[in-house]
């Protein structure tokens, strides 16, 4: 087959997966009789969108009382040094000395198996957050170069138009209970859809602590599965909705699961199987939203009205096409892993949740969403994230501490709304960047550092080395090496290396 007649084939297996999902999925806790498909789909059965334009309406005007976003004014043109003082003196009561302590081997003995050892990322801030009114410095650890700078410079941008938006569902998390060799799965979920208030008592035994603490079990219900793979009978899924509080919940809900199994499969003579939560938590959403108007966007020469279709195009893009919205959603996870891995939370759990959410409904798309309304410019991020202001190795790890030092130990969800809008950001810079003068003129430019760093550049050149690129519009080994040579130093830099 030519590489057309491929691409044709794997284009409508693309779109026949996503139409046969869209038939079958069933994300309803409404679960039906039928042994087909569920009456109601995700869309008729979730909460209503968190944020909406008349969000801003009565939006309260951000004032930057204390002047400390001015304080930041050309924050990354000053040195490390220079950057600790500034935060020492907006946080007095915070002890920078953990930036420089790492981790103690012992407590990543206790965290870890088979520990030998420590990966240190760079940590870096974004001080432009402002959410709900309230001003965020906002840390975050990341190897790549531009995404603090990009993050930081669309927060500038927002900050000034009035800031983000920010709400939260409450901390529901989902367990699932899978129950196998079921005689008949059309009276099984009957029977358990008529006992929920005596299974939502007995699943409530096995959090004692979140039901005293407000939390517990909320509801329990069934849904009907019909496999879609193999000659296999149709089985039951019981989801048990538990709120856990301040907790990132994992260990709640997995043990809730495991103790009532037993229960579940005796009500209707079947078999318990997996016992495990679920990270595609549609009950435990974020989002964060912004309005810009035209005026405020233009950039790079381009006016703003220009600069607003120029994203809508790049956002449309990816709702059109998977192989676009991959990168597109990649850029959105740029932020959210950094500012998730800075504040000690589950990334990989939160990687999980906002790829399935992009592709509930059988087909993959942006995680964003983007408009343009009476002359404004809005920008969306929604997902499902569970984040923790308690437990796991918050309290151990002593820049996990600082970090929530820093952002003035928010509660769970409001971590949650912090580390959407960095993914929105995040996401907002770098289709803007996309549609407007390509990706890797800025890029290339900041990553230039780890350029010069890999060719022998010495520390007081970089800056220099990183000019000579951008006028040769080369950003290599070799034209950093070509730098050297007419500062007369490749000799230098090739004994270091042999040194070395």
């Amino acid at each position: 087959a030519s590489p057309i007649s491929r691409g044709l084939s794997m284009a409508f297996l693309l779109r026949s997966r996503a139409a046969a999902l869209r038939l079958t999925r069933n994300f309803s806790p409404s679960a039906s009789l039928s042994r087909w498909v569920s009456t109601k789909s995700i869309d008729e059965v979730s909460l209503k969108a968190l944020l909406d334009s008349s969000d801003f309406e009565d939006a309260e005007k951000y004032e930057d009382m204390a002047g400390v976003r001015k304080k930041f004014s050309g924050f990354f043109r000053r040195p490390i040094h220079e950057r600790k003082e500034l935060l020492e003196e907006i946080f007095p009561d915070v002890d920078m000395a953990a930036l420089g302590m790492g981790l103690d081997m012992e407590v990543a003995d206790m965290m870890i198996e088979n520990a030998v050892g420590g990966l240190t990322l760079p940590l870096g801030v974004a001080p432009n957050f402002v959410i709900n009114g309230a001003h965020y410095i906002v840390p975050m650890a990341v190897e790549e170069p531009s995404v603090i700078a990009a993050a930081s410079s669309i927060a500038k941008l927002v900050s000034e138009n009035g800031g983000f938006k920010g709400k939260s569902t409450g901390n529901i998390m989902t367990s699932q209970v899978q129950i196998l060799d079921i005689k008949d799965p059309d009276a099984a979920v009957k029977i358990l859809t008529d006992s929920r208030e005596e299974l939502i008592e007995a699943a409530n035994q096995f959090c004692q602590s979140s039901v005293r603490r407000g939390g517990g079990v909320r509801d329990v219900y069934p849904r009907l599965i019909i496999p879609q793979m193999g000659n296999r009978d149709p089985y039951v899924v019981v989801h048990i909705d538990v709120d856990v509080c301040e907790a990132m919940g994992a260990n709640i809900v997995n043990t809730v699961a495991e103790g009532v199994a037993p229960k579940l499969a005796d009500m209707v003579e079947g078999r318990s199987a997996l016992r495990i939560l679920s990270n595609l938590c549609l009950k435990r959403r974020s989002a964060a939203m912004f309005r810009i108007p035209f005026g405020a966007l233009s950039w790079k020469g381009e006016s703003g009205e220009k600069v607003a279709e120029r994203v809508m195009e790049a956002y449309l893009f990816a709702e059109d096409d998977p192989y676009r919205a991959a990168t597109h959603n990649k850029g959105v996870m740029n932020g959210i892993d950094a500012a998730a891995i800075a504040m000690g939370q589950d990334w990989r759990a939160i990687e999980a949740s906002c790829h399935a959410a992009a592709a509930v409904g059988g087909s993959y798309g942006s995680m964003t969403k983007y408009s343009l309304e009476d002359g404004y410019l809005i920008g969306k991020l929604e997902m499902p994230i569970a984040c923790g202001s308690k437990g796991g190795a918050l309290t151990t790890h002593p820049v996990y501490k600082l970090s929530h030092k820093l952002l003035g130990y928010p509660d769970a969800q409001t971590i949650c709304q912090i580390i959407v809008a960095v993914g929105l950001a995040q996401n907002f810079a770098a289709i803007r960047a996309l549609a407007i003068e390509g990706i890797q003129k800025g890029h290339m430019n900041l990553h230039a550092r780890n350029i010069c760093l890999n060719a022998g550049v010495p520390n007081e050149l970089i800056d220099e080395c990183r000019g000579y690129m951008s006028v040769k519009k080369k950003w290599d080994t070799a034209t950093a090496e070509e730098f050297l040579k007419s500062k007369g130093l490749e000799a230098l830099t090739k004994l270091k290396a042999a040194t070395a």
